[in-house]
């Protein structure tokens, strides 16, 4: 069996190549690119929606490891989705360079808190808003997941655009 530290460096790692997938892709496209056909997100808002739940789970790990349970702040917003309508249009004037930063800085900062993570709560479940109840290597695969769907709307998007 694996120890803990390989364990980790094994999550990082996952999240790394599909990170450097992502980014070449997202870097090769223009960030007005219209991802969905029946909506108005581009590619730059499929970005901020990224960051917000890294973000989001970023938050909810931090929590499990102090034992609390994470709570998610709608903001006076009804659900889930509307709260990350919200959070895209709150950034809807900063320049894809931040955009990007931001992006990269969240991500940074969850390998970090992976690596971080101590091995008597490696069971504690969390949850965020989209993810229910995971413990630390069902949320990094559920992130890897995540970012994987909307990679392939991406390239879909791209295609279509082509």
């Amino acid at each position: 069996m694996k120890n803990l530290a390989q364990i980790k460096r094994d999550l990082i790692a996952g999240l790394d190549r599909r990170r450097a997938e992502a980014r070449a892709l997202v870097e090769s496209l223009p960030p007005e690119l219209k991802i969905y056909a029946d909506s108005d997100w581009r590619l730059r808002d499929l970005i901020i929606h990224l960051t917000a739940l890294e973000a989001d789970m970023i938050r909810a790990m931090q929590n499990a490891i102090a034992g609390a349970a994470f709570q998610v702040d709608l903001r006076g917003q009804a659900t889930v989705e509307a709260l990350y309508e919200l959070r895209r249009r709150e950034r809807a004037g900063e320049s894809w360079r931040q955009v990007l930063d931001e992006w990269q800085r969240v991500r940074k900062q969850l390998r970090g808190l992976v690596l971080a993570f101590p091995a008597d709560r490696m069971e504690a479940r969390f949850s965020t808003p989209f993810f229910q109840e995971l413990n630390l290597f069902e949320a990094v695969q559920a992130c890897n997941t995540h970012e994987s769907g909307h990679l392939a709307e991406i390239r879909a998007a791209a295609r279509r655009d082509a």
